[in-house]
């Protein structure tokens, strides 16, 4: 039977709606209301969040799981296979009997034992007023975070793909790999075009930090365990019983693409805005491994016709999935290995008709027939498509507007590098790779070894002064793991990312800073005015080591160092998953990482000093606090008014000055100082001190009266050493003040050391001695402790690493 003859005869379909909705004349609205058109299966939850799945299973553990969620609705689509006696309480299961009774024109052209009965449980959703469409199948399980993790505030902060590209070119810069970007080396999504792996890497200067951006209309959350990757990697690394076993890094943040990017997503784990439902189509003339690669293609160059967009967000959902034959899957996906690219190519070249480009939805029924016309799907799909679309208007769908030709991104990063008002900013971000059957104890061994190299090249830099008593006998790897397995100190700060900040542009010593600490924090971040232009790499022993992680913060914006606490926030608003805290150091300062603290309390170096501060009676000092009192008398900023409520609460709290001091008498107070080249923010007080230290950056707070006050509202902890941690007088003797039992001192210029001299060779026979001997056992002639053991400075315990 021909497909015109099935539409004609579904014409004489029961319902008056199913013959209008076919003829495209129907206006239900004059006679009765959507929601009296279709009676929920069960009572509807509040909220308008939906999840749609499809099984031909008897109820799984993950659908009950599901069912559970309080302020979400689940709807379970039938097939023919599917149990007839299937029930589960609060679920909207719909039978195929009563699929046939739907009132959708779609519903009965839809073919049966196909995945892609799903679209009727997306058009029942959103007849019930559905606003989110949770997109998943029936062995998927939300974990940790789970559904919470999706971002559902219209604005949000963070990263996104943006690489730098002419319009003309191709399809490798505009793809995206978030498996990769996510630590996962060789491993491509399914549909990802296989011609393009070995030479695609997602690029370095591709990224973009934004403070404020509109969040992503869909957003495909990664999976652990077993992710969806094609048959051929499968065939390659898959276990033939257990499938895959696979973690991504778990530090890394959302990223949003940007207009004209391109990366496959499926149906697995994935939410949709109501802006994003007419895209939820899923054709049924490609096989099943096809169907959810090709709408998310499609979906992609419709949502960018409005200017939205895809983003990826961390770990959130495991499976274990069902067995599989991986040839038969081989089979199924030859469509996309064939024709991914091609795919991809055409959508991104594809043009609206003029005559169409002012209606969003007659420019998608166009797409919907020029892809029959390349045969990238069959004919059915054109007409479904439409038909689709028409059942959704008719539910109340509103599509978006439709952009004119003139579209400018309005995520650029700033080219102005006088303004501190900056949205979006360069930076990179990239994560250690690894291999995809590595073990934990594989990694560690991986990290062990690139400490020895990166310290291996610090020795031999040292050489180059005639300091030769660093060792070169290191440990192995494996024994180098096992040791630091057993710090506390550096377990802890694996969970944490370090913040290296400069107050002028960077010039030298970022790779002497890598070699340093990258291999022992979840992310060494640089921060400052970074022109790699006009950096120098003086020996390739201290030489940069790209990727380099930083964020760029203009001349204007940091200043001289006046508002490096900003750097902080900005790292914050990349919104890096399962940090334990932020450390900040200036450049200038010496950072012992075997040293302990309470990584559960805000560290500062020496707190409060309750003196007056001579940048109070300047432009950045009552001036500045005087405009923040009356920015927060008017501002609509939610999150500065939860900070400053927090700022006020807390000063009461902790009464650090003074118990009757409320939040505004405490800003127009004079007195107060803290020399903030080193702290610590766990992520408890992160969110707070990153929307505290914003209201204060944009009125100019000076950095020693904003860190202060920020300190007077929280519980924090000081070094026992914080007298000698900064060198008043005598800079140029640290090396004599310098001690293994300190947190931290400040200053050390490592620009000083460029060049062989006697400088440098103090530092190596100083700080960096001891770094080896207690890092590496160096010397042999240190005298390890334990995690237990105290030592006690001026009457005061002072608990070490060793």
């Amino acid at each position: 039977m021909n497909w015109s003859i099935k539409a004609l005869l579904f014409i004489s379909c029961a319902t008056t709606f199913c013959y209008v909705a076919l003829m495209g004349k129907a206006d239900l609205s004059a006679n009765v209301k959507r929601t009296e058109l279709i009676s929920p299966v069960v009572e509807i939850k509040n909220g308008n969040k939906w999840i749609v799945v499809t099984s031909v299973s008897a109820p799984t553990e993950d659908v009950k799981r599901l069912s559970s969620f309080p302020d979400w609705n689940l709807v379970v689509v039938a097939d023919t296979k599917t149990p007839l006696d299937w029930k589960l309480e609060n679920v909207h299961f719909l039978s195929v009997e009563y699929q046939k009774q739907l009132p959708f024109s779609i519903s009965a052209l839809l073919p049966y034992k196909s995945y892609t009965r799903k679209n009727i449980g997306y058009l029942y959703a959103i007849s019930h007023g559905a606003e989110w469409i949770y997109d998943t199948d029936d062995d998927n399980k939300p974990y940790g975070q789970g559904l919470k993790q999706f971002d559902f505030d219209d604005t949000i902060s963070g990263v996104r793909y943006r690489p730098q590209m002419r319009s003309e070119e191709r399809i490798l810069k505009r793809l995206f790999n978030p498996y990769r970007f996510y630590g996962m080396d060789q491993m491509w999504p399914r549909g990802f075009p296989l011609e393009h792996i070995e030479k695609h890497t997602n690029g370095n200067d591709s990224q973009v930090l934004c403070y404020q951006m509109k969040r992503a209309a869909v957003q495909q959350g990664l999976v652990r365990h077993d992710p969806d990757v094609d048959a051929i990697y499968r065939l390659l690394h898959a276990d033939t019983k257990s499938g895959l076993n696979l973690k991504f890094n778990k530090f890394a943040p959302p990223i949003t693409l940007s207009v004209g990017t391109y990366s496959p997503w499926n149906s697995q784990n994935t939410l949709f805005h109501k802006s994003a439902f007419h895209t939820l189509f899923l054709p049924t003339t490609v096989s099943f491994r096809t169907t959810d690669i090709w709408r998310s293609f499609v979906s992609q160059k419709i949502l960018h016709l409005s200017g939205l967009t895809v983003s990826f967000v961390p770990t959130n959902a495991v499976q274990f999935r069902n067995a599989h034959d991986y040839l038969k899957d081989f089979k199924d996906e030859k469509q996309v290995y064939e024709d991914s690219g091609k795919m991809i190519e055409y959508l991104h070249d594809w043009k609206c008709a003029p005559e169409n480009s002012s209606d969003l939805e007659r420019c998608v029924k166009q797409l919907a027939n020029d892809l029959v016309e390349v045969k990238l799907w069959g004919k059915e799909d054109a007409m479904l498509t439409e038909m689709f679309l028409n059942d959704l208007k008719r539910v109340g769908f509103e599509f978006p507007r439709i952009l004119d030709g003139n579209y400018e991104d309005p995520y650029t990063p700033s080219k102005n590098e006088t303004s501190r008002d900056v949205n979006c900013r360069r930076m990179q971000l990239d994560f250690e790779l690894k291999e995809t059957k590595k073990t934990d104890l594989d990694e560690n061994v991986q990290r062990a070894t690139r400490k020895i190299n990166y310290f291996g090249d610090i020795v031999y830099w040292c050489n180059e002064t005639d300091y030769s008593n660093l060792t070169n006998q290191f440990p192995s790897p494996e024994q180098l793991s096992r040791k630091h397995e057993n710090s506390y100190v550096l377990k802890k700060n694996l969970n944490t990312v370090l913040i290296v900040v400069n107050n002028y542009p960077w010039k030298y010593g970022m790779g002497l800073f890598q070699r340093l600490y990258e291999p022992y924090f979840a992310s060494t971040i640089f921060c400052g005015s970074w022109y790699p232009e006009n950096f120098t790499n003086v020996d390739n022993f201290t030489s940069t080591i790209f990727p380099i992680n930083y964020v760029h913060v203009n001349p204007a914006e940091i200043h001289k160092g006046y508002f490096a606490y900003h750097c902080v926030t900005l790292v914050k608003e990349m919104r890096l998953s399962n940090v334990e805290g932020y450390f900040m150091m200036a450049d200038d300062a010496i950072f012992n990482i075997w040293q302990r603290i309470d990584y559960s309390r805000v560290f500062h170096l020496n707190g409060i000093y309750n003196i007056s501060n001579v940048w109070w009676s300047g432009d950045y000092g009552k001036k500045a606090a005087i405009n923040i009192l009356k920015t927060i008398k008017i501002t609509n900023n939610t999150k500065f008014q939860d900070a400053w409520n927090k700022f006020d609460k807390g000063l009461q709290n902790y009464a650090f000055f003074n118990l009757t001091d409320n939040a505004e008498t405490q800003m127009l107070n004079p007195i107060g100082k803290s020399i903030s080249d080193f702290y610590y923010i766990p992520t408890l007080q992160s969110e707070y001190y990153a929307s505290l230290m914003r209201l204060f950056y944009e009125n100019q707070f000076f950095l020693e009266i904003a860190v202060n006050r920020f300190l007077r509202s929280v519980d924090h902890s000081t070094s026992l050493y914080a007298r000698t941690s900064y060198l008043w007088t005598n800079r140029e003797k640290w090396d004599t003040v310098y001690h293994k039992n300190m947190v931290a001192m400040h200053p050390v210029k490592i620009s000083k050391f460029m060049k062989p001299g006697a400088a440098r060779k103090r530092y190596c026979a100083s700080i960096l001695q001891i770094w080896s001997d207690i890092i590496f056992g160096g010397s042999r002639n240190y005298t390890d402790k334990s995690d237990e053991e105290i030592d006690y400075i001026n009457g005061f315990p002072v608990r070490q690493l060793y």
